[in-house]
């Protein structure tokens, strides 16, 4: 069998070797370096120097049939638009050592869409994960019958490349992993990890034309900092994204914003 191009860090088995997981990705990719430049920059690519997750690249064309090396091929039964062959995807995949107890991902619009939850899942899953990107019109519909393909859509909308939903699953995916951000506190604070929008942020300058930072926030109190990101937080997401509140559940603390809220709502209507 063909033996495939990969971005391999190179202490790879004394990785292994440890007994604490560590996340392991394979991208199945037509452009295997595009997209290991292209992920591999700023916090991740020191991360990834440092040890803290595995990122392998599979160059798809290196299973293509023929001596052109083709991965595509017309549908049957009309000609528009190419399909990924199934055989060529199944090479790719089945090339990966240990893939068996792997989860395979194939980007895909028909899949669930990612969300921090879905994200969260696959991390905590301990699991590696093999990576497809999506190509043409799709795929040969047999590959899902003899792998336990998962399908996961970035998106309800359209791009030309699955490579560019894979580096999103990747990154949400290795932003996770200890050490990758630094402060763990950085995660639990971005949005959808808490399912709560950010609440509103500044920095310097303290004045800009005739905007001021809010004098809370360089109070130096740090309850009152506290309550303040949460009320505007929970503001940003009942204006702007109320649908993530349907599925959050509400605490006493945040019970007490939203009737704040409520009421701040009902002096300024009054006031108009």
């Amino acid at each position: 069998m063909v033996s495939y191009k990969r971005f391999l860090h190179p202490l790879h088995n004394l990785i292994k070797s440890q007994q604490a997981k560590v996340l392991q990705l394979h991208c199945i990719t037509l452009f295997p370096e595009q997209l290991n430049h292209f992920l591999l920059k700023g916090l991740i690519k020191r991360a990834y120097e440092n040890k803290r997750f595995l990122f392998n690249t599979v160059d798809l064309r290196e299973f293509g049939k023929g001596g052109h090396k083709k991965v595509d091929h017309y549908p049957f039964s009309h000609k528009m638009g190419m399909l990924l062959r199934a055989d060529v995807v199944f090479d790719a995949v089945t090339s990966i050592e240990d893939y068996k107890n792997m989860r395979i991902i194939y980007t895909c619009p028909k899949g669930k869409v990612l969300n921090q939850q879905l994200s969260k899942a696959l991390f905590k899953s301990n699991k590696d994960i093999i990576l497809i990107s999506g190509y043409y019109e799709g795929i040969d519909e047999r590959i899902f019958d003899v792998l336990p393909i998962e399908r996961v859509s970035i998106g309800d909308y359209i791009v030309n490349s699955g490579d560019c939903a894979s580096a999103v699953i990747a990154e949400s995916l290795i932003r996770q992993c200890e050490g990758v951000l630094g402060n763990p506190d950085c995660i639990e604070d971005d949005t959808h990890f808490n399912e709560l929008l950010e609440s509103p942020q500044f920095t310097q300058p303290v004045r800009f034309l005739d905007q001021s930072v809010p004098e809370i926030l360089r109070s130096g109190n740090h309850n009152a900092i506290k309550t303040y990101k949460l009320q505007e937080a929970l503001k940003n997401t009942v204006f702007n994204r109320p649908d993530l509140m349907g599925k959050k559940h509400v605490n006493n603390e945040e019970k007490k914003c939203l009737t704040r809220i409520i009421k701040e709502m009902a002096v300024k209507k009054s006031d108009t």
